[in-house]
This record gives structure tokens, sequence and C-alpha cells, in this order.
């Protein structure tokens, strides 16, 4: 809260801000003196605001004198009429008493001359700060978002996302915003390979260092088993895999949208390959920050490999225990014909036994009588 000086307008001045309401004033520069507030010149608008403002405002300032300068504006409210411009003058040259005066009265001021009236207002401390362009330039400013973190901007999308939100029955909206880091040079390398068929796995890491992503390893002829041993023990990881697999002796590649170049010749006759995008992370041996990373930037990592670099996955894949990743854990994922007949096998009714022992004699009552 700010002290009050204790300054109060003379009646003359409380008799000039009524006139001024009329409209006919344009500018009207009040002063302390003899400890009262005092209107000091003034002039009637001629031309425009911007025309006016320049031609008057300038030649009343002093440079080592402060004063208050009331300069109307071209626009009109409908509740209190004309609209005020309130400019508060105190130069640097001025002694530490008439700064600390002026700033004191600032308020009194703007009551006694009524606040409904004063739309807008500003500081000026040179006089080359005096003039139309500079008090553009701070409009501009104000109406100007106020600068924020980006933990500030992502926090003010999610409300706004929150608040244009088309809820429904059928609606799904994203709880958390995803982060989009850029990939490294070598993670872009490693997918032309794969593009190539020349890598068949390629692992991927997040750098919150430099909020990038890394390549963490790549291989060809990779099996889960394998992959398996690569994985961190307590960290997360993105993995683009070329599953190479038996199923119904029928050679298939998906890998044939976005590379045309490779014919079906080139793989084994035997070969069944699909694209899987496998998200891994464990579940407790990791830390909470690392796993909210992983999961915000998942989406954007897919997003950029299926859309920028035309890598189509039909498989997306979340594993939170590495000892799931195997071949069979695949099979029964991409192929669920094969669980479902794995199941019609488990719960299958028992054989009946062979053999019930060696057949017994029993003595009728005939045999007992002879």
């Amino acid at each position: 809260m700010s002290h009050q000086s204790g300054i109060t307008a003379t009646d003359q001045l409380r008799d000039k801000f009524a006139d001024m309401k009329d409209g006919h004033t344009r500018v009207v520069v009040v002063v302390i003196e003899n400890e009262k507030l005092i209107a000091k010149e003034e002039h009637n608008a001629v031309r425009s605001f911007n025309e006016d403002f320049d031609k008057m405002v300038p030649p009343l300032v002093h440079h080592k004198h402060p004063a208050y300068f009331f300069v109307r504006l071209d626009t009109i409210s409908e509740l209190s009429g004309h609209n005020w411009l309130l400019i508060t003058y105190i130069p640097d040259d001025a002694t530490v008493r008439e700064r600390m005066l002026y700033a004191s009265t600032v308020a009194t001021l703007k009551r006694e001359f009524g606040l409904t009236y004063i739309t807008q207002e500003f500081r000026a401390s040179s006089k080359n700060e005096m003039t139309s362009h500079s008090f553009q330039q701070h409009v501009r400013t104000q109406d100007a978002p106020p600068p924020r973190t980006m933990r500030e901007e992502e926090m003010l999308e999610i409300q706004q996302r929150e608040a244009s939100a088309d809820i429904s029955v059928d609606t799904r909206h994203p709880t958390l915003q995803g982060l989009t880091f850029p990939f490294d040079e070598n993670v872009i390398e490693a997918i032309h390979l794969f593009k190539k068929h020349q890598v068949d796995y390629i692992q991927l890491e997040i750098d919150d260092e430099t909020e990038r992503i890394l390549l963490s390893h790549s291989e060809s002829h990779a099996t889960p088993e394998h992959i398996r041993k690569c994985l961190p023990g307590q960290q997360g990881r993105y993995h683009v895999y070329r599953f190479k697999h038996d199923y119904n002796n029928q050679p298939i590649d998906s890998m044939c949208k976005i590379a045309k170049e490779t014919s079906f010749s080139e793989l084994p006759m035997s070969s069944y390959v699909i694209l899987v995008f496998l998200y891994s992370v464990p579940g407790h041996g990791s830390k909470i920050k690392q796993r909210m990373l992983y999961a915000s930037c998942k989406e954007s990592v897919i997003e950029n490999l299926e859309k920028k670099y035309g890598i189509s996955f039909e498989k997306k894949l979340e594993i939170c225990d590495s000892a799931d990743l195997t071949t069979d854990y695949l099979m029964q994922q991409l192929h669920p014909d094969i669980a479902a007949n794995t199941a019609k096998s488990s719960f299958a009714k028992p054989k009946a036994p062979g053999s019930r022992g060696p057949r017994r004699l029993l003595k009728t009552t005939d045999e007992s009588n002879d």
C-alpha cells in the first residue's frame, strides 16, 4: 500500500475538472504548488488526438519539473462520456522530494478527477517520451500478453483446451499436453537405414538436459529375446522394430508401402514382417519424473516417425516388465487367432484313462452253494 502525501485539490481545480467533461478541452496540466493541486495550463481541442498531442503537449513539458497531464482521447464511453489519458511526468532530473511528492499524490488526483473517466495511464521520465508515438507504443505493450515461462505457457494452453472442450459421450481428449523434442542426427540416419531394410531395430532415449531424442542402440536381425537383453533396468526407451517371424508361411511385408524398391524376393519365403513401436518403461525401477517425461513425448515421437519419415506402425505396445518381451508375447499381440487357438487347446477335455486295471472274478450265489 502506497503512502498518501495529504495534498488535496483546490476548489478552482475541482471546477476545472467539472468543465473538462464537456468535451471541448484537450490538454490540462496540473502541478503541485504550496501543498495544493492546481491547474497550470490548458488547451482546447483543435484536431485529432495524435495531432493535438504532438503539437500541444511537448511545449508544456519542463525538463526538471514534474507535472500531471490530462489529455482527452477521441473515444467516448457510454457510461462516463469522454475518455481521458493521465500522464504522470516525473523527470529524472527532479529533486528527490518532488519525485516522492508527485508519486504519492497520483491516487488523490485520480480520485478528485474521477476514476471512471481515466481509461489510459502511463508514466514518463523524459521529454522524449511525451509524444503520441510513445503513447501508442505503451498501448501495444499493455495489450500484448505478459512474458511467461514454458510451464506457464503449457498451463495456459491446457486451460484454453479445457475451456473450449467439446464434451460428449464419444469425445476423447488427452488429459495432458505432449512434449515435442527434436531427433538427433544419428537418429535420422538410423531411420533412413531402417527404411532401406539395412537396420531392423532402433532404440531411442531422451536426453532431458538437451531436450533431444538420441540414438541408444540399433542393429539388424534382432529377436525379441535379444532386444530384452539390451533394455536398461531402470530407464525408459522407445523401440522401432521390424518383427520378422513365421506365420502361415505367407510372405507379407508391411514395409513395402514406404520402401517400394524392396521386392518380396529379398525376404525369406516363410517370413511375416510387421512394424511395431514399443514403449518400455520399468514400473517400479524408474523415477516418476522419467516415466512422465517418456509418456509425454511418446505421441510426438510416433507422429514424427509416421508423418515426417513415413514409417507406418501396425502395432503400438507398451511394456512395463522386460520379461514380457518375448516372441510368444508379440505373436499373441499381433495374431490374436494364435492366442485363441492356444486357449482352446489349453481347455480341451482330458482323455479318458486307457485302462482300468485287470478284471477281477466275482463268485456268484450258485457257485457258493455248490
